[in-house]
């Protein structure tokens, strides 16, 4: 008697297929999800960041795109020969050594005072995180206000103090004002400190006071090294706010919206601004931003080859 042959489909190799099959369908669900923020970066993001880089290169004012022509490294060229350009430059690198390492430092220091077990500590949380979601035109416009040299609360104060007034937007005291008004909103990065606050073991705590190590102690060598990762992050982020800075300076001691600022608070993007808008100076605007993100770009790498020296992470990061 005949008997019919089996299937010789090896089960393993049914599995695989499957497998197969189901590894793909989830990567294509997962390029579908993503398809929309995708093709938006693309139009809204990529897209003009390349073309910027291609017009930064030519002769482009805004009214001879049918008649551009490329003048290769002319434009970046005149950055470098540009008086107010370097001179912004050299006024952003100043606010930036200024306001970085200080709001760090602030940002800190109320994360540690907030992360105490006190009543209503939720509601003291939210007061000193609420200045930095207040839109930076009603920032600007209530410190302009307050830094009147009349009739200013702060001038008002000084004054019932019987203490001299100052010039809070004059030349001298431009650049202060403005790191100032910056570091109102320094409490931003509560959240990120709060939560590397957060992830440390409280057993370590417990394990160093046994100890007999001080609070202070406690403080330099378990809280420090292990926040370090985040000052890390506040630091770069940091870095990369103040050079973009343009509406602060303008709102805090411009007149008009395509006004430059008092000269002291002349900064890199705002020169850039003006070159574009104020003067049409399209290509040359392209340029000086391409300039920009290469510095912070720099600096950027700059920070990050330095972590390794004072950037301490609990994970083992050769294994």
């Amino acid at each position: 008697m005949h008997t019919p042959a089996l299937s010789a489909t090896p089960v393993g190799k049914s599995k695989a297929r499957k497998g197969i099959s189901e590894k793909t369908r989830r990567t294509t669900a997962f390029y579908l999800m993503i398809s929309p923020w995708f093709i938006v970066f693309l139009i809204f993001g990529l897209y003009p960041l390349l073309y910027g880089l291609y017009l930064s290169f030519t002769n482009f004012v805004g009214f001879n795109i049918n008649h551009l022509k490329i003048v290769g490294l002319q434009n970046y060229k005149n950055v470098f020969t540009d008086t107010d350009a370097m001179f912004a430059l050299g006024r952003t690198f100043l606010v930036t050594i200024l306001y970085v390492p200080i709001s760090t430092l602030i940002g800190l220091l109320l994360a540690l005072l907030l992360n105490q077990k006190i009543r209503g500590m939720g509601i003291y949380r939210t007061i000193f995180y609420l200045p930095s979601i207040v839109p930076v035109v009603s920032i600007g416009l209530m410190f302009r206000f307050m830094y009147a040299e009349k009739g200013g609360i702060i001038n008002n104060i000084l004054s019932f103090l019987h203490l001299p007034t100052v010039s809070w937007l004059g030349y001298d005291h431009a650049t202060l004002s403005l790191v100032i008004m910056m570091l109102w909103g320094a409490g931003g990065a509560i959240l990120i400190n709060l939560a590397g606050l957060k992830g440390i073991s409280r057993d370590l705590y417990e394990a160093s006071s046994i100890d007999g190590a001080s609070a202070f102690k406690r403080f330099i060598s378990i809280t420090m090294p292990l926040m370090t990762p985040v000052i890390f992050f506040n630091v770069v982020t940091g870095i990369i706010h103040a050079f973009q800075m343009y509406i602060q300076p303008i709102l805090l001691t411009g007149l008009k919206f395509l006004d430059a600022p008092i000269r002291p608070n002349y900064l890199y993007a705002v020169h850039a601004f003006q070159q574009v808008f104020a003067f049409q100076r399209f290509a040359y605007g392209m340029a000086l931003l391409w300039i920009m993100f290469i510095v912070i770009l720099l600096l950027t790498i700059v920070v990050f080859a330095t972590s390794k020296y004072w950037v301490y992470y609990e994970t083992d990061q050769e294994g």
